[in-house]
C-alpha cells in the first residue's frame, strides 16, 4: 500500500509520551504517506478524548486493545517501533520489553534518549534516540527513517541480530545464575 507504518503497542498513558507522538506525526511532511498505528487502552476517557481531538490524530490508525497473539503479524507490517516515554523516574532506569519486541521483529526503534536506552540502541545501531518531550525531534527521526529505507532496514536487522545474540533468555539466564551463585 506504500504507507510507511509506525507502531506503538502498550498503555496509552500521558507519561508514555502518546500526546508527543501525535504532535510528531502532525509535523510530518504532508506528502509523505506515514501512519501511526496505536494499540492499547487509554488511561482515562478524558485523555482519550484529548488525544483523539489533536490534529495529528488524522494520521493515526487506532486499533484499541490487541490480543498478544496478533502483535507479531502487526509488527511485521510496520517500518518502525516507537517508545518515547517521558522522563519520569520509573522510566529513566527501566528497560521496557517493547524495545526488545520491536528489535526482535526487525524494526528500527525510535526511543527516548535515556542513558540506559541510548546505550543499547546506539551500541547495537538499531534505531534513533530522541528527546521524548520534543515532538519536532521525534518527527525528524521518523522522517530520517522514511527518507533512508536502506538505513532503516539495516537498523532493523541489527536489532534482530542483537536480540538473537545478546538479549535473550540464554544470555540473561546465565547472568542471573551467576548472580545467584
Amino acid at each position: 500500500d506504500g504507507i510507511f507504518k509506525l507502531i506503538y503497542v502498550g498503555g496509552l498513558v500521558c507519561i508514555r509520551g502518546i500526546s508527543e507522538l501525535i504532535k510528531a506525526v502532525e509535523k510530518l511532511t504532508p506528502e509523505k504517506k506515514i501512519r501511526l498505528i496505536l494499540c492499547g487502552v487509554f488511561e482515562t476517557e478524558k485523555y482519550e478524548k484529548e488525544v483523539k481531538s489533536m490534529d495529528g490524530f488524522q494520521k493515526v490508525e487506532y486499533r484499541g486493545w490487541v490480543n498478544p497473539g496478533e502483535i507479531p503479524p502487526l509488527l511485521a507490517e510496520c517500518e518502525a517501533g516507537l517508545v518515547c516515554f517521558l522522563p519520569e523516574p520509573n522510566h529513566v532506569d527501566a528497560m521496557p520489553n517493547k524495545i526488545f519486541e520491536y528489535m526482535s521483529a526487525g524494526l528500527p526503534v525510535i526511543a527516548s534518549h535515556f542513558p540506559l536506552w541510548k546505550k543499547i540502541i546506539e551500541k547495537n545501531n538499531c534505531g534513533l534516540c530522541v528527546d521524548p518531550v520534543n515532538s519536532a525531534e521525534i518527527a525528524n527521526a521518523i522522517e530520517f527513517l522514511y527518507d533512508n529505507p536502506d538505513r532503516a532496514l539495516e537498523m532493523g536487522q541489527n536489532g534482530k541480530n542483537a536480540v538473537r545474540e545478546l538479549y535473550n533468555w540464554e544470555q540473561e539466564g546465565e547472568k542471573l545464575l551467576m548472580f545467584y551463585k
